[in-house]
């Protein structure tokens, strides 16, 4: 190899596999939507804090009465954790009010992790039972293990793998959003006749659709993007 080539060699710069420029383009548009959806389900949720049997749905009276205090915890966690994740991957805001960013993320942990304690009480009561409180129990343990995984590195200093754990942990807070989205998706589908199995049958499957492909694209940003 003549010494140009070898110059050329080593001073060309690989370049960004497709992945990873299509996640850079993925990214913002992908938070705008992310975050008004949180703000909606936030929104939505904030009935159950009134604690009124009303607007609990009939299959699922009882067992909220009977653990009312978990209940209330269960919501006012998940609502703080879905308005305070978007804006902890926003590198702007995290780089210029460090302070805020680490209020915010001890709020996020708090968060996440009475979200996860209160889901696991909650979970063994699911509607339609046994595959349902199957999907809840892993959701919930996996959210405390990703919440905590990414603590435990910033606590080392590994930074980049501190971002990547808290995407996977927030992936899995969206798990409220998505189940209310798949509720309505389902429901469209079967008023226009695509299909027709029960909602018992779907809520099944959708206690496992609201958080595995989550996880699954999470998993798939963060492997093929820069953490900084």
């Amino acid at each position: 190899m003549s010494t140009v080539e070898l110059s050329r060699h080593r001073t060309t710069p690989e370049r960004p596999r497709p992945q990873g420029r299509l996640a850079r383009r993925l990214a913002g548009p992908g938070w705008v939507i992310m975050t008004l959806a949180c703000v909606a389900i936030v929104v939505y949720a904030s009935r159950y804090l009134t604690f009124d049997p009303e607007v609990y749905f009939p299959e699922q009276r009882e067992p909220y009465l009977q653990h009312q205090f978990a209940l209330g915890v269960h919501v006012l966690s998940g609502m703080l954790a879905l308005l305070i994740g978007p804006f902890q991957f926003v590198g702007r805001l995290r780089h210029r009010f460090v302070r805020v960013h680490r209020f915010m993320g001890a709020t996020y942990v708090a968060s996440a992790t009475a979200l996860g304690v209160t889901g696991l009480i909650l979970a063994p009561t699911a509607y339609t039972g046994l595959v349902a409180s199957a999907g809840f129990t892993v959701l919930d343990l996996a959210m405390l293990f990703t919440t905590w995984t990414a603590v435990r590195m910033i606590v080392a200093g590994r930074y980049g793998e501190h971002r990547r754990w808290m995407i996977r942990s927030f992936s899995l807070i969206m798990a409220g959003v998505m189940l209310r989205l798949w509720t309505l998706i389902y429901g469209g589908l079967a008023a226009i006749g695509i299909v027709d199995f029960s909602f018992e049958t779907a809520y099944a499957a959708i206690a496992w659709l609201c958080w595995v492909p989550n996880l699954m694209l999470a998993i798939w940003f963060t492997r093929h993007r820069q953490m900084s």
